[in-house]
């Protein structure tokens, strides 16, 4: 068979091949455990522990925020008791006579906030920004994992590809293995040439190992990043047969425009800030007076177990001794020993720090956004290249291969122009992916 066409044949297995099955799993298992990137990381988002902590941080925000809401209601509370009193009690002419009792009483009342420095206010826009910053952080998490599921998976991908390019190299060398012994046995080359290629085999199966162990390690590593227990197999597979266009990926200024408007950290960003300043606002409402409106009722009984002559009915206690009461309160702060004062400082600081953060939060997303964009130009180029790089050095090795077959070479020369093709077809794959995950990492910044 024509060695270009074998060559070919392994590299386009790097460029388009659409894997349905792990290279470590033999040709007879059924392939039951293929998964895509979007399955690994939907699978990731459902039992990742950041992304469980984040739904439960805007649990409890909703909840908090509900709680702001309903400090504007009033405090109703009631009250019931009751005493029994046993011994003697001084009377009116001074003298000491037993007055053993029961009694009991009962009332209900209501505190409501009138006014408190638009205090209740500040605290209810606070929850409610609180809310949102927690649910960004959650969006956060989720391009977080997203992200991070991705890379670990175009990873496994392209050390998968290693491993086929490692076995087409190891299957090409053993084929050239036995024709030099046929060769040899026919007097055609000396026992030396086997021994080079046994030599070649030797390392090309060595190679083979090396990259089987590297996949197996970058699976598990993708494995624990999911979560996913050692019941479930995985053998991630992807379609690479259409790869992104490098005229598809927008300006440099409109991605970083959009992800300034829509990307989670920003907005999480923005809205600690204004978490901040409505915490000041807060504090500050601490300056001026507090007024409380009051009501109630009352009722008492009792029943005189020295003297019951003294006893009324239960129902005429009831009907006489009732109360009501309204009452308006105002609570103006003179001095608090500097509390609401330092208070009132420390929400400055804390709204300052807010506004560092929010603007080192952009000059990071920035400075990842023209990282993503350029690593995808200059991936794009390197993939160009190493294809034009491995068709020359396919070339060559044909070339290499026929000198050897007519004597014309030795095996030294044979060796480097296929470890040249292998160099060639590795660069490739690398480029790949490295060209599919920048532009993927691009997307993440544009929703």
């Amino acid at each position: 068979m024509n060695l270009k066409i074998i060559f070919c044949t392994a590299a386009t297995c790097c460029i388009i091949q659409v894997y349905g099955q792990s290279p470590l799993q033999t040709a007879g298992e059924a392939a039951t455990d293929e998964w895509t990137l979007e399955e690994c990381i939907d699978y990731a988002l459902a039992h990742n522990t950041d992304v469980a902590t984040g739904k439960i941080e805007v649990e409890s925000g909703k909840i908090a925020l509900n709680s702001a809401r309903m400090s504007r209601l009033p405090d109703l509370s009631a009250s019931l008791g009751g005493n029994v009193y046993f011994g003697r009690s001084p009377s009116r002419d001074a003298s000491y006579i037993d007055n053993s009792q029961i009694s009991g009483s009962l009332g209900i009342s209501a505190n409501i906030p009138v006014y408190q420095g638009l205090k209740i206010k500040h605290e209810i826009d606070k929850a409610k920004i609180d809310f949102e910053a927690a649910t960004q952080n959650l969006a956060l998490a989720r391009k977080n994992v997203s992200l991070n599921i991705a890379s670990l998976f175009l990873q496994v991908m392209y050390d998968k590809e290693l491993v086929a390019i490692a076995r087409s190299q190891l299957e090409l060398s053993s084929s050239q293995l036995e024709l030099s012994k046929g060769q040899f046995e026919s007097g055609r080359v000396a026992h030396s040439e086997v021994v080079r290629n046994e030599s070649l085999v030797a390392a090309d199966r060595a190679s083979l190992i090396q990259n089987e162990n590297t996949y197996t390690l970058a699976l598990l590593d993708l494995r624990q990043a999911m979560n996913l227990p050692d019941s479930i197999s995985l053998s991630p597979v992807m379609d690479t047969g259409e790869l992104p266009r490098l005229e598809d990926i927008p300006a440099l200024s409109q991605i970083y425009e959009q992800s300034v408007r829509l990307h989670p950290s920003i907005k999480y960003a923005e809205a600690s800030l204004q978490s901040s300043r409505f915490a000041l606002k807060s504090a500050k409402s601490s300056y001026q007076p507090s007024v409380f409106f009051s009501a109630g009722y009352g009722n008492s009984v009792y029943s005189n177990l020295t003297d019951r002559s003294m006893n009324t009915s239960f129902w005429n206690q009831l009907q006489g001794n009732g109360n009501e009461y309204i009452g308006l309160s105002i609570s103006i702060p003179i001095f608090s020993r500097n509390s609401v004062r330092n208070n009132v400082k420390l929400s400055k600081l804390s709204v300052s720090r807010q506004e560092l953060l929010l603007s080192e939060a952009q000059k990071s997303l920035k400075k990842e956004i023209e990282q993503a964009y350029y690593g995808a130009i200059a991936a794009y180029s390197t993939l160009d290249s190493s294809q034009k790089a491995l068709e020359a050095a396919l070339l060559n090795f044909e070339n290499e291969k026929a000198s050897l077959d007519s004597g014309r070479s030795d095996m030294y020369d044979y060796a480097n122009a296929k470890a040249e093709v292998e160099k060639a077809q590795a660069t490739l794959a690398h480029s790949k992916y490295d060209f599919i995950l920048r532009v993927r990492i691009l997307k993440f910044y544009m929703i």
